[in-house]
């Protein structure tokens, strides 16, 4: 993994070399739809699905120019959404057991295919039924190579890690208690769920429980529908991406509201105020505690080093008047490590009701590996502040 992170590292250079004008009419579409025939239920129609729901769902829409923007109580980097959810649902009275996919922009569960004697459990590595839902979360890399180019590697499973913790927060919420499933052939699950190569699995979550009935498998793969209305890749990032391992490790514990859950927007202007002791020792707390395998490291910003981290982070200039600049890291690069870096960025951002954050993934990498003196690998950058 070395090379990759070699590969999507930041450089003055690089950066000037593939910055220029964005045309984001040419933006390609940042949700997926399956044909409006199909049976779906609508948001807030189903009691079971509330924690689903609120953990991914538009909470604003505005008109920037001639296209709509919108933003969810999950974020992303760039605002291009390139992450999408789906759940296989049995054995809840009142509800079609079957496959549906979350669509976001039309608030609605839309059932992909019923399920009896067969389901997904068989693909997942699963003999037997298992009654409750399953989630599986995947990312559409091309919706963030469009801006990113093969930096988007980082931005997908940061999204996901995001995505992940949000599903985590909402489900503690709920009263629902979330397991973790990998052991099984990536590869042929993509195949199943209609994916073609154009998106994959990140994470699959359970929240159903083990029956002793006997699962079949699904006799044919989903429908496929393209994630995208249109694709312009050479293929190099959603190569990569393939290689990449899943979800195995648990997400880190969130203790939240549904309130914060849904005002939870990053913060681009902060005010110079210092934070109280209070809130300087809830952050070294978080940082410190379980945070494995990730290393974090908290920089207090003052007068001496505000301009050389603002020049680090790409001239991100708003981070001056933050506090805490958090530097998450880790001995290994790879796809999980980012998704734990992402749960932990949105950890702090839901359980900060004092202060606010922002999550950073543009950095210029080996000048932040040596303003550290670390040879960790640099995963995420979060700022806050009042």
């Amino acid at each position: 993994m070395h090379s990759q992170y070699e590969k999507t590292s930041l450089t003055k250079k690089g950066v000037a070399a593939f910055g220029g004008y964005i045309d984001w009419n040419t933006q390609p579409s940042i949700f997926k739809q399956y044909p409006s025939f199909l049976f779906s239920y609508d948001f807030g129609q189903i009691e079971e699905f509330r924690f689903l729901e609120l953990s991914r769902m538009i909470t604003s829409k505005e008109n920037i120019g001639l296209k709509p923007y919108y933003k969810l109580s999950t974020p992303s980097a760039g605002n291009l959404h390139p992450i999408e959810l789906y759940i296989q649902v049995r054995g809840i009275k009142g509800i079609i057991s079957g496959v549906y996919h979350v669509d976001v922009q039309m608030s609605k569960f839309v059932l992909l295919q019923e399920i009896e004697e067969d389901g997904l459990e068989a693909e997942l590595g699963l003999s037997h039924k298992y009654e409750g839902i399953i989630v599986i979360v995947s990312c559409v890399p091309f919706r963030s190579e469009w801006k990113y180019g093969v930096r988007a590697l980082r931005y997908c499973y940061l999204d996901a890690g995001h995505q992940i913790a949000a599903i985590q927060a909402s489900a503690t919420i709920y009263h629902k208690e979330m397991t973790i499933l990998s052991e099984f052939d990536v590869k042929s699950f993509n195949v199943l769920m209609g994916f073609k190569d154009e998106e994959t699995v990140c994470a699959v979550i359970s929240f159903a429980k083990e029956t002793e009935k006997k699962v079949k498998a699904l006799k044919k793969s989903l429908l496929h529908v393209s994630p995208t209305d249109y694709s312009d890749t050479n293929g190099e990032l959603f190569e990569i991406v393939q290689k990449q391992p899943i979800l195995k490790s648990k997400i880190f514990p969130i203790s939240t509201t549904k309130e914060q859950i849904l005002q939870r927007r990053s913060a681009r202007k902060f005010e110079d105020t210092p934070f109280i002791k209070s809130e300087l020792e809830y952050i070294m707390h978080t940082l410190t505690k379980d945070v494995y395998p990730l290393v974090c490291y908290s920089i207090l910003l003052g007068h001496e080093n505000k301009d050389q981290l603002a020049a680090i982070l790409v001239d991100q200039l708003f981070i001056k008047n933050a506090q805490i600049i958090v530097v998450v890291t880790s001995k290994h690069f790879s796809s999980e490590k980012l998704m734990l870096a992402g749960a932990l960025v949105h950890k702090i951002a839901l359980e900060s009701s004092e202060f606010k954050s922002t999550g950073i993934g543009a950095f210029y990498d080996k000048r932040l590996q040596d303003f550290l003196g670390t040879q960790n690998y640099i995963l995420y950058v979060c700022a806050l502040g009042k």
